[in-house]
């Protein structure tokens, strides 16, 4: 946690010192404007996973749309400090607190519903920015492989391994199969909306598009701030850059291919050269604001929550509910 911290301050303070040595010059309001955006991109999107988890369970009435995004927006801050997207867990606790019936094998299904028109956006930013020749990608024959020519090849040997196999596999397929039927139930549960293709269109992907809308709205803000080009090319190229890329191994996931990424698509789909310093401090000033903003909420939806002002108290506190949470319940429960 303290290394990330280390690395998101450190980013504020580069992108700080371009800007105070006048490299680069950035307008308040379109920066707060963007953050403002971005936060609401957050609040539109968590209305459809509310509407996944209510037909998961339509009898939890008591569950409502503002505990959901407060969950999200807590979890969202810790998965940046917290190895193991644990932020994930926090978020599943915490509805799981307002919602007891909900079993956990059911909510951690949701993700799935909640996730598809997401990652569909994200597919098709990454054929987009291939088809540009923004993205590296891997060389030739850089998969490892595994040499099974010889049971391949000798008769005797293979049918000797298939029995073995097939000899071993079957008590374990019989009682994981007596286990997993409750199990796939409650998961089954969990993506149920799926099952109503078109109340999945209007109750889910028409707020997530909508929360792509606001999100393309919030990184035009961010540009204009840097005194960066607008364009619905640029701001796509953005969006690409930060999120749709991240699916993938191949991606930019480091700051300088991000950097790079950044600098050679504005020229290509701008037709202009832009300055490098400009998108330097742009890179890191958002992606750092965005990080600190969202521990920041996280911090202040979890310290409500366990009563502590104490971020390292408040992650041993998570934990140990979670613990105590997941211990009361028995696996024919989920």
């Amino acid at each position: 946690m303290i290394d990330r911290l280390e690395s998101a301050w450190r980013a504020a303070a580069h992108a700080l010192e371009l800007v105070a040595e006048g490299v680069v010059a950035v307008d308040p309001w379109w920066f707060a404007a963007g953050l403002l955006l971005h936060l609401l991109h957050q609040v539109v999107r968590t209305r459809g996973w509310f509407n996944v988890i209510r037909a998961a369970c339509p009898e939890a009435h008591e569950l409502r749309a503002r505990d959901v995004t407060l969950a999200y927006l807590a979890g969202a801050g810790l998965n940046g400090v917290v190895p193991a997207r644990g932020g994930d867990l926090a978020k599943l606790y915490l509805i799981r607190r307002r919602a007891p019936r909900l079993r956990w094998s059911t909510l951690m299904a949701t993700f799935v519903p909640e996730t598809l028109f997401e990652s569909a956006v994200g597919v098709g930013l990454i054929v987009w920015a291939l088809s540009q020749g923004f993205l590296p990608l891997p060389a030739p024959g850089g998969l490892p492989w595994l040499d099974v020519s010889l049971v391949l090849s000798h008769p005797l040997l293979s049918a000797a391994v298939a029995a073995a196999a097939g000899a071993g596999l079957v008590p374990i397929v019989r009682a994981l199969r007596r286990r997993a039927r409750p199990l796939l139930a409650s998961l089954r549960q969990g993506i149920a909306i799926l099952d109503r293709p078109r109340d999945f269109l209007r109750r889910v992907v028409s707020w997530q598009a909508l929360g792509r809308a606001v999100r393309l709205g919030s990184l035009a803000c961010f540009l204009a701030a840097f005194a960066l080009p607008v364009t619905l090319a640029t701001v796509v190229l953005v969006m690409a850059a930060q999120s749709g890329t991240r699916i993938i191994p191949i991606a930019p996931a480091s700051a300088g291919l991000r950097i790079a990424m950044l600098g050679y698509g504005f020229v290509e789909v701008t037709g202009e050269a832009v300055d490098i310093a400009r998108i330097t401090a742009f890179s890191f000033g958002v992606g750092a604001a965005l990080y600190l903003t969202a521990l920041g909420i996280s911090v202040a939806i979890l310290g409500r929550e366990f009563g502590t002002a104490s971020p390292r108290r408040m992650v041993e506190r998570l934990r140990e509910r979670l613990g105590e949470a997941l211990a009361r319940e028995s696996p024919a429960e989920g």
